[in-house]
């Protein structure tokens, strides 16, 4: 019976996802055709890639707010010089660029001890301006075939993207719980004096977290331009109310030291489900963003409760 509960607890999020393809077909048929199956898993890829960035920060018990303006700033760099070059260097170059943001907002967080969320507005506010400069204010079209292509391959059923984020999801959770590294990254968010206790340079953790957070919010926003057909300064806006559920709902604990990357994928599964059902209701746009604040306000309440739980046991 305890094994039961503990399992059950585990894989509550795989439990409900499966509750819901079981339920949904009988309340909108239209819910397990091809056509919604394949846009329900590309849906998942920009804000899914971002996802599993930002869980790697939180693991390490910091956060980065300013994605949304990574995504947009990556975005419109990879359109901005997609027609000057082919696609690897512009992809190249826009991922260089929002590593080095990850990098100075890893730089200020880990090594001056200034507050996460503070230089993350920074940061977030100076590269959304970025973003508009790039592009004068207006979205980039993109002319490339190769990426109306790149949105519409597909490996059987599946679309590739769909298969990039599963593969990202199995080589991080593989880095995570099987790698040294990966380990001390749960002991750095979860104790973070007693890991620099134990010899463990704290700082270097925390400092490439939130590195590779910014590196995915590029690929992620790169993705969002595959999907969009153009790269736009004002995409990303809502990127952690969207994203930040996605991962907490999966475990990942907001304090830090706790979350994997598979449990990640059931969150953003179970979030991409439910904006799913909220579309094919027809519910407005405003109701959505109402529910997904409220889904979030509950989330963080949820998650500090469970701490203080924890602390007291």
């Amino acid at each position: 019976m305890n094994l039961f509960k503990t399992m059950l607890s585990r894989h509550r999020i795989w439990l409900l996802c499966i509750l819901t393809f079981a339920v949904m077909p009988f309340v909108k048929p239209a819910f397990l055709s091809a056509n919604n199956m394949q846009g329900i898993m590309t849906g998942m890829v920009p804000y899914g890639i971002v996802a599993l960035g930002l869980a790697m920060t939180l693991i390490t018990g910091e956060i980065n707010i300013s994605i949304g303006a990574v995504m947009a700033f990556s975005g419109v760099i990879f359109t901005t010089l997609l027609p000057r070059f082919t696609f690897l260097p512009a992809m190249a170059a826009a991922l260089l660029a929002c590593a080095l943001v990850g990098m100075v907002d890893g730089f200020f967080v880990a090594y001056k001890k200034l507050p996460a969320f503070l230089v993350s507005v920074a940061v977030m506010t100076g590269v959304r301006g970025l973003a508009l400069a790039v592009c004068g204010s207006k979205p980039v079209q993109v002319t490339n075939p190769l990426i109306a292509q790149l949105n519409l391959m597909k490996a059987g059923p599946v679309p590739v993207l769909f298969v990039l984020l599963l593969a990202l999801v199995f080589l991080l959770e593989f880095f995570l719980k099987r790698t040294q590294t990966g380990r001390n990254m749960y002991a750095v968010g979860g104790a973070g004096d007693v890991a620099s206790a134990y010899g463990l340079n704290v700082e270097k953790y925390k400092f490439w977290a939130l590195t590779f957070s910014s590196f995915m919010a590029g690929l992620g926003g790169i993705a969002l331009v595959a999907r969009m057909n153009s790269g736009s300064p004002s995409v990303g806006e809502d990127a952690m109310p969207s994203v930040l559920p996605m991962i907490v709902i999966g475990g990942t604990s907001i304090s830090g030291g706790k979350g994997g990357m598979v449990r990640t994928l059931s969150g953003i599964l179970l979030i991409n489900l439910i904006f799913n059902i909220m579309s094919m209701f027809n519910i407005y746009v405003n109701i959505q963003n109402l529910i997904k604040g409220s889904i979030l306000l509950i989330i963080v309440v949820a998650d500090k409760y469970l701490e203080n739980k924890d602390r007291k046991i």
